[in-house]
C-alpha cells in the first residue's frame, strides 16, 4: 500500500514515475476502512502530489478534490485526471511530426546548473524545440515530454541531491512520440475531479474523507529533486515563492547542522495548524495521513506518535495507526530503520 511501484502496473497512474507517491490500494484501505463508520460521498487530498487518490477516487465514481502548491504536481495531478479526448487525426499529427519543421523553441532556466549538461547536445536541442510546439497543446502533451525528457536526460536522484551520469541515450523524439501515443489512448472514467494550485494551508472544501501524505521531515527540497520538471512545466527561473508557501520539512538556507531541530518543532507547528483546518472541514468524516518517522542527526524521532497527539489536541478522537511499515535508509553511509504509518482519525 505504501509503495508507489504498484501505480507503475496501471494505466494512466504510471504516466510518471513519481516515487514519493503512494499505491492505489492505500486509497482502497482507507475506503475500507472509513465505510464501517460513515458514507463516502467525497475525497479530499491537500498534497494531492502524482494525483493517486483523485485518481482512484475517480475510478470508484467518488466525487474528490485535490491542491498541491508545486506547478509539476499540479500538472500532473491534473493531467492524469481529465477526460481527454483525441481524435485520429490529433494523433496523426504525433506520428508524422518532424522536429526540423518547428520554427521556434525556447530557453529553459534550471537553478542549479545549466540544464544543457543534463542532455546529449541533439536531445537538448529538440527539447526546446518540442517545448516550444507544445506550448499549444494540451497539458497532456507537455506531461509526455517531461516524461520523455527525464528518460533520456542524465540525470538521476540520489536522496535530496541531483547527480549528473553521462550515458548513452535513446532519442528524445522516439521516446517522446511513444510515451505521448500511449497517453492518448489511455483513460479512466469516472466523476471528474476537481485539481487546484495552492497551499495545503488554503486546503478549503468539506468532504467525508481526507486521505493524504504530506512531506516528510526530511530535509529534502523538492522544489530542487524536481527543479528540472518545474523548470519544463513553468520555464521560470525562481522558486522561493512556491518555497516559502511549502511545509517547513527542510531547511531552507546553509545553517549549522544543529539548526535542524527549530524546523521540527516548525513541522510540528504547521502540522497542528492543518489539523484544526481539517477537522473543521471534515464535519464527523475521517483523517488518514501517511507519514514516515524522521531520523535526524543521528536520532530517531517518532513523528507519527507526535501527529497523533496534535491530532487529539486539535479535536480529532480514536486517533490510531492502522498499518505501518519498517524501511531502512541509508543517511551519510550508515543504515537507519524508519516507520513509515498510516494514522487514522476521526473528527
Amino acid at each position: 500500500m505504501f509503495n508507489y511501484l504498484d501505480n507503475l502496473k496501471r494505466p494512466v497512474y504510471n504516466w510518471y514515475p513519481y516515487k514519493e507517491g503512494f499505491s492505489w490500494r492505500l486509497i482502497d484501505r482507507c475506503i475500507s476502512l472509513a465505510s464501517q463508520y460513515i458514507d463516502i460521498h467525497s475525497i479530499g487530498d491537500p498534497f494531492v502530489g502524482s494525483g493517486t487518490t483523485l485518481l482512484r477516487a475517480k475510478e470508484l465514481n467518488i466525487k474528490s478534490y485535490g491542491v498541491d502548491i508545486s506547478p509539476f504536481a499540479y500538472l500532473l495531478s491534473y493531467t492524469k485526471t481529465r477526460n481527454w479526448n483525441f481524435s485520429e487525426q490529433d494523433i496523426q499529427e504525433v506520428q508524422e511530426l518532424n522536429i526540423e519543421d518547428i520554427d521556434g523553441e525556447v530557453e529553459i532556466f534550471f537553478e542549479l546548473f545549466p540544464l544543457s549538461r543534463a542532455f546529449s547536445k541533439s536531445n537538448y536541442k529538440m527539447l526546446k524545440k518540442l517545448r516550444y510546439w507544445v506550448e499549444t497543446k494540451t497539458e497532456l502533451h507537455l506531461l509526455a515530454l517531461i516524461r520523455a525528457a527525464m528518460e533520456v536526460s542524465y540525470i538521476y536522484k540520489d536522496g535530496g541531491v541531483i547527480r549528473i551520469r553521462k550515458r548513452n541515450t535513446p532519442s528524445l523524439e522516439s521516446i517522446f512520440k511513444k510515451h505521448l501515443i500511449r497517453m492518448m489512448n489511455e483513460r479512466i472514467v469516472g466523476i471528474l475531479p476537481e485539481v487546484e494550485m495552492k497551499s495545503a494551508f488554503e486546503f478549503d472544501r468539506s468532504v467525508d474523507i481526507i486521505i493524504t501524505s504530506p512531506p516528510y521531515l526530511n530535509n529534502i527540497d523538492y522544489t530542487k529533486i524536481y527543479g528540472v520538471e518545474l523548470a519544463l512545466t513553468t520555464l521560470r527561473r525562481d522558486y522561493s515563492t512556491i518555497r516559502g508557501r511549502m511545509m517547513s520539512s527542510f531547511i531552507r538556507k546553509d545553517v549549522d547542522s544543529d539548526s535542524i531541530l527549530p524546523i521540527k518543532t516548525k513541522y510540528l507547528e504547521e502540522s497542528f495548524e492543518l489539523f484544526r483546518r481539517f477537522r473543521d472541514l471534515l464535519h464527523g468524516g475521517i483523517l488518514f495521513y501517511n507519514v514516515s518517522n524522521s531520523i535526524i542527526n543521528g536520532i530517531y524521532y517518532e513523528i507519527d506518535v507526535e501527529l497523533m497527539r496534535l491530532m487529539e489536541e486539535a479535536g480529532f478522537r480514536e486517533v490510531k495507526i492502522v498499518d505501518s511499515i519498517v524501511r531502512k535508509t541509508n543517511i551519510n553511509g550508515k543504515l537507519y530503520r524508519a516507520r513509515e504509518s498510516l494514522i487514522m482519525a476521526r473528527s
